[in-house]
């Protein structure tokens, strides 16, 4: 199969901006085969699943895939990292963390960009067939007063393609969180509806 370019680039107009306000947790295989529209944006979940979100601090956490190429075996595949920063320990998120770590998940990354339509900002889907998974951290508890007191996790996942993108809303003004509910004692997912 020849892999032909059918497209250019322009420069684009600076209107992006960096880092990620949410993340929401699917365990893994729960929301069932997607609809992956011929863009390759995903366009609907194959069965209704709970999401757990976790909102992050400014500037906290971190979301990023690599590209790794083997010329010689002819592969190709993208390993995706999230960097979470979650402080404030309990025994609540203390056993929350004992979780995270145990799980493979689907990961909806949101990131700053919002849609005034939504209210929501740009989402992708992490780990989207094979899941992601802690890969490291740590529980900090600091030194100084103004210290973190909390912890750090790094899931990882390895994809044959990229992350997914996903469509703010359908010709019906449906959102991909229509797809979702909310489990017990989690905030509330506004479809912006």
């Amino acid at each position: 199969m020849a892999c032909l370019l059918t497209d250019g680039r322009g420069l684009e107009c600076r209107t992006a901006i960096g880092g990620i306000r949410n993340v929401y947790f699917i365990n893994n295989g729960d929301a069932g085969a997607y609809t992956v529209g011929s863009n390759g944006e995903l366009t609907d979940l194959g069965a209704a699943s709970t999401a757990y979100q976790y909102a992050l601090n400014p500037q906290g956490s971190n979301f990023d895939e690599t590209v790794t190429v083997s010329e010689e075996n002819g592969t190709v595949f993208y390993e995706q990292a999230l960097t979470l920063s979650l402080p404030n320990l309990s025994i609540t998120a203390l056993k929350a963390l004992k979780e995270l770590v145990q799980g493979r998940f689907q990961v909806f990354v949101e990131d700053n960009n919002i849609n005034v339509t939504t209210g929501h900002g740009a989402l992708t889907l992490a780990g989207a067939y094979n899941g992601m998974t802690v890969t490291a951290g740590n529980v900090a508890r600091g030194q100084a007063f103004g210290d973190m007191s909390g912890y750090n996790l790094t899931f990882t996942g390895r994809e044959s393609g990229a992350a997914i993108g996903v469509v703010a809303a359908d010709v019906a003004g449906e959102t991909i969180f229509e797809g979702l509910t909310t489990a017990a004692n989690q905030p509330t997912i506004d479809d912006g509806s």
